[in-house]
């Protein structure tokens, strides 16, 4: 009931009433993997990225399996300036998926912002099997950086 009711008012742009309901989800079902990764998605966006950070953290200690909780964790880290542990959490998503489009290309950025050509390079030629666009995208980012 209040699982889907945040997932209402986050449809309507009402963040912090959404992000109310996926806690009392979370309160009545503490393993509510899917609370975790929607309230986890609003405070990301509310720019409250500690507590966005603590939601993916959550998430990945109940399905350690599932990459959306790592490529969050990790691009949530790398916008806080923790580069070198988003580039563990999105390694990890990549590995769980393979063809992760955007885990590979956020895996790339935080590779290029750590001036490591090499591998962010190296992340272009995977990307550029799975999403031709998105690796163009990253190949124009490691050289202006």
């Amino acid at each position: 009931m209040h699982f889907n009711r945040g997932l209402e008012l986050s449809k309507q742009k009402q963040a912090e009433e959404a992000l109310a309901s996926f806690r009392k989800a979370i309160e009545s079902a503490p393993d509510y993997a899917e609370a975790y990764y929607n309230a986890g998605i609003v405070l990301n966006n509310l720019g409250r990225l500690e507590e966005a950070a603590e939601m993916f953290r959550n998430l990945i200690r109940i399905k350690s399996d599932l990459p959306e909780g790592y490529f969050n964790l990790g691009t949530v880290y790398g916008v806080m300036g923790r580069k070198q542990e988003a580039v563990e959490m999105l390694k990890q998503a990549v590995s769980l998926r393979p063809s992760y489009p955007e885990a590979h290309f956020n895996l790339g950025v935080t590779y290029a912002s750590l001036k490591n050509q090499a591998a962010a390079l190296q992340t272009y030629q995977i990307l550029a099997q799975i999403d031709r666009e998105r690796a163009e995208r990253l190949f124009g980012l490691i050289y202006s950086t």
